[in-house]
């Protein structure tokens, strides 16, 4: 295993633990079992995610 591949799981690990690639992860399930409606945007997502939706201000 050199350390570029190491960097990268390293790198994949941060990303999971962090929540980076929830987005991701969601178009995808989106894709396979909602295929009418488009998808929300990154910034819907990160909106609905951290419960500021409904914020007036």
């Amino acid at each position: 295993m050199n350390v570029r591949h190491l960097l990268a799981q390293l790198w994949w690990y941060v990303r999971e633990i962090a929540g980076e690639n929830s987005y991701h992860y969601y178009v995808a399930h989106h894709r396979e079992h909602r295929t009418a409606e488009a998808p929300l945007t990154r910034r819907e997502f990160e909106r609905l995610k951290s419960g500021t939706a409904v914020r007036c201000c």
